[in-house]
């Protein structure tokens, strides 16, 4: 079958999340033996890039890549932004759409074309749902870049994010343009209910989201270290945590880059074992997480997945996640980790794995023994029915 991906970041411009999954898809796809182009808006990435660099992933050389860059730089995602509508990017993305694809399949929209874009390509047309972003104009549904949001205030929200209210969401064109898709999928079940309860009429069916298979690592060093990784933003949390790392003297390695990178840095300036090692290139995560006594995911979000919950698990490295979002989720589906609600459960659990390393060791082999339902076998499997259902709707 013919594949057409399209979404707004993807390797190497890109923050993370969910550049990798479509990566990941599209490899697991080339694999399998199909043909697969991927569309993205490299000006979107230059427009938000700051002080994040690029970052490689290893992409099947099978897989066609159309970056699009208008002339107009910038301007191109400003306007999609404000209209809803692809405008500068209709052309080539019409061009592109114009062949003859079997799946048509966005992801993160907002940029590469907004709503708008949906009512293009023709074919089983699928979107994934990676984050909040059709329902809340900053995606993460984290309220004055402060807290979890549970009433609407999104025009000062959006301010407070640095952000300019985008027209297009007073109007109509949203509700319109998803009438256009096929089915929406999403990642977890709290992310289904979020879009259930939504009142735009999105019952999306869930797809979990998968690792490739990768060999076990060596690990980069040999002292005992706690690890994070993930975009230093405020919704992950590593604020909440990193006061605990500095009284205890604990050894603490943060891989990631992002806004939040400053503040941060000032918190951790009391203790010589934080590390900020920067973006870290995907390929070299896996040595990291290998010899991490555990991997922190200390989100204050509603999480939609936590990818580097299994990243970390199929090193056999188990994982210490908050009371957020999928994450919880996630670890009673593995078994590998622990999950704590406040600072107090979080030294409890760091002092008992500090005092019996053997302990953590069997809770993240528990772990990698139990990632069936997250390899690309089980993912595509589930993916080919749904595409499927979809064709047999249509006839």
């Amino acid at each position: 079958m013919r594949f057409c991906l399209l979404t707004t970041f993807f390797p190497p411009q890109h923050f993370g999340g969910d550049a990798v999954l479509v990566a990941h898809l599209a490899n697991a796809l080339a694999a399998a033996g199909h043909e697969v182009q991927v569309v993205h808006c490299r000006d979107s990435f230059g427009l938000l890039q700051g002080d994040v660099p690029e970052s490689p992933f290893p992409l099947d050389p099978r897989v066609r890549v159309h970056s699009l860059d208008s002339f107009w730089g910038p301007l191109s995602p400003v306007l999609t932004y404000f209209s809803g509508m692809p405008l500068l990017k209709a052309g080539p993305l019409g061009e592109i759409l114009a062949q003859d694809f079997d799946v048509v399949h966005w992801h993160n929209i907002s940029l590469v074309g907004g709503p708008g874009a949906l009512r293009l390509g023709k074919g089983v047309r699928l979107c994934t749902l990676h984050d909040y972003w059709f329902i809340c104009p900053t995606s993460i549904l984290f309220k004055y870049d402060r807290e979890v949001c549970t009433k609407k205030d999104c025009i000062r929200c959006t301010l407070v994010h640095r952000r300019l209210p985008a027209p297009w969401r007073a109007g109509g064109l949203l509700r319109r343009s998803i009438e256009y898709v096929d089915r929406f999928l999403a990642p977890s079940r709290l992310l289904q209910e979020h879009y259930r309860n939504s009142g735009l009429g999105i019952d999306p069916t869930v797809l979990p989201n998968f690792v490739p298979a990768l060999p076990r690592a060596r690990p980069a060093r040999r002292d005992a270290y706690y690890l994070f990784v993930g975009r230093l933003v405020r919704a992950k949390g590593l604020q909440t945590i990193l006061p605990l790392f500095v009284k205890t003297g604990r050894p603490l390695v943060i891989a990631g880059a992002g806004e939040f990178a400053a503040e941060l840095r000032r918190l951790a300036a009391g203790s010589r074992r934080i590390e900020f090692l920067g973006r870290v290139p995907f390929d070299q995560l896996p040595p990291l997480y290998a010899g991490a006594r555990a991997t922190l995911a200390p989100s204050i979000c509603h999480e939609n997945f936590g990818l580097t919950v299994l990243e970390s698990l199929q090193q056999g490295t188990p994982v210490i996640t908050s009371d957020f979002g999928t994450l919880p989720e996630l670890v009673a589906r593995t078994g590998g980790g622990l999950v704590f609600r406040n600072e107090k459960e979080l030294a409890e659990i760091l002092n008992r794995l500090d005092a019996d390393p053997d302990s953590a060791r069997a809770l993240g082999e528990q772990g990698a023994s139990r990632l069936e339902d997250f390899t690309p076998e089980a993912h595509l499997t589930r993916y080919f029915e749904i595409i499927e259902e979809e064709k047999r709707r249509q006839r």
